[in-house]
């Protein structure tokens, strides 16, 4: 057995984004697998070739296939294995694709250049880090650089790297990935709201944190700002619940709303207790309303289902308009307009602005009227908008999940979410099955009942507090 530490791509690749991630996938001995994705099968069937055949994390075999395929100059190469073996580490790059190119190397007159395909938008520091990782293995093996590392992003971008300005950071990122690698025990807990999310160490580390009763489940404190309150001595949720706003104002670079905000946060989650931080603008009532949601493929560029919670005095009811093939986008569109204009008074309610800014895009593609969408617009009201200035709770976030969970509201499926949703639709399109779309329709529905359950809880907490004074902290 070899004693020297392996470092894969997704060590490199996740040491940026979380070092503790690259520490607990390397000791348990995870190997992520590449996200299936209609970007990923659209780029790499431009380039039809050859995949080795190996079991991860068995390197040498996949490496040793490569190492044959590069020898007989195939075409392309998916999901290759590059090996190099330093006095440090063994280095093993994953690339999505090797693409043959004209050019003397030790293979004959051909070489190899890495393409990366990633759902990032923009190039991203891991991104090249990773091009020029896997650029830097190709040099040591086929004895020629390629002339420059590429990503995929959507659309698809083929983006070039310049391998001169991403080297050294790479060089550097790769020495301190292998120092934490080498160490005793994981890197500091650190629970991040836009980082965390999908990675799979989430429970085990929310657990961790929990039990350190640790600041940064405390909603808006960011890395910056945790460094910020450790240097005050604050270490624990009991500490900033204790603090005084007007000494974190004037030794940090936080502002002053921020400071009361972030203290009254912690106390709510001390207290486990929802509190009030501004008076609660007046939320939009009547005998009716519609709570909507919508899910979305962006790959696709497609709307594919509106769900809406129409509540009358006499009844609560669920339409759920769904377009079963992409084409009937428009068709599902008109089915919105003419369900919503049927009370044009009445409130619709939604969690976050993609509805309304979804319903302005979609009345510009289809020719709407622009009176009609902006009196639909004029009567959508964002809840997350109005609780978020007015109200903190005792959750690690300020998803619709978390808020209605903590409310005692549960979805039929815990574990979905709007990613799966948009893998169930895909997967719809291509077999049919009806499963996945009932599937996805009974989360967007539960998503609906959601936004009703949280309106109904917002609409008490505004009239318990009518009576109820703030709170109040001189600030100086």
């Amino acid at each position: 057995m070899n004693a020297q530490p392996v470092v894969t791509t997704e060590h490199l690749f996740y040491y940026h984004r979380c070092s503790r991630r690259s520490f607990l996938d390397h000791r348990q001995g995870v190997v992520p697998q590449p996200e299936r994705s209609r970007h990923r099968e659209q780029v790499t069937s431009r380039w039809p070739g050859q995949c080795p055949q190996y079991q991860p994390p068995d390197w040498h075999t996949g490496f040793q296939a490569t190492l044959d395929m590069m020898r007989q100059g195939v075409p392309a190469i998916h999901q290759g294995v590059l090996q190099v073996v330093t006095p440090a580490a063994v280095l093993v790059g994953r690339p999505d694709l090797l693409i043959r190119e004209p050019g003397a190397s030790r293979w004959g007159d051909w070489h190899y250049r890495p393409l990366e395909i990633r759902l990032g938008q923009r190039p991203k520091p891991e991104y090249q880090a990773v091009a020029a990782f896997h650029s830097w293995l190709l040099a040591q093996l086929q004895g020629v650089w390629p002339r420059w590392g590429e990503l995929a992003l959507p659309g698809p971008r083929f983006l070039r790297v310049n391998l001169e300005q991403a080297l050294p950071p790479m060089h550097q990122m790769l020495a301190a990935c292998l120092d934490t690698l080498k160490q005793k025990d994981a890197p500091e807990v650190f629970i991040s709201r836009s980082r965390c999310q999908l990675c799979p160490w989430l429970d085990y580390c929310s657990t961790v944190a929990k039990q350190k009763h640790h600041l940064s489940l405390v909603p808006g404190v960011t890395l910056k700002r945790y460094e910020e309150l450790q240097n005050l001595g604050f270490n624990r949720i009991d500490d900033l619940a204790q603090a005084d706003p007007l000494l974190i104002y004037n030794r940090t670079s936080l502002g002053v709303n921020t400071s009361n905000k972030l203290v009254r946060q912690a106390q709510a989650i001390a207290q486990q207790k929802a509190l009030s931080v501004a008076p609660i603008s007046r939320l939009p009532q009547g005998n009716i309303g519609y709570f909507f949601d919508i899910e979305a493929e962006p790959y696709l560029d497609c709307v594919y289902l509106h769900g809406v919670l129409l509540v009358t005095p006499q009844e609560q009811r669920f339409y759920s308009l769904v377009a079963e093939q992409v084409h009937q986008e428009g068709q599902v569109w008109q089915e919105l307009l003419t369900l919503l204009e049927r009370y044009p008074q009445a409130p619709i309610y939604h969690f976050c602005p993609f509805e309304p800014q979804t319903i302005q895009r979609l009345g510009q593609k289809y020719g709407t009227v622009p009176a009609r969408i902006q009196a639909i617009r004029q009567r959508c009201v964002d809840l997350h908008a109005r609780l978020v200035r007015s109200v903190v709770l005792p959750v690690e976030n300020y998803t619709l999940k978390a808020i209605a969970r903590w409310l005692g509201f549960g979805w039929q499926n815990p574990r979905a979410d709007g990613a799966q949703c948009t893998q169930w639709y895909n997967q719809w399109l291509q077999t049919q099955d009806p499963s996945y779309l009932q599937a996805l329709q009974r989360y967007n529905q539960d998503d609906c009942y959601a936004t009703y359950h949280l309106y109904r809880w917002l609409v008490d907490f505004m009239r318990q507090q009518q009576a109820t004074p703030l709170p109040t902290r001189s600030t100086g």
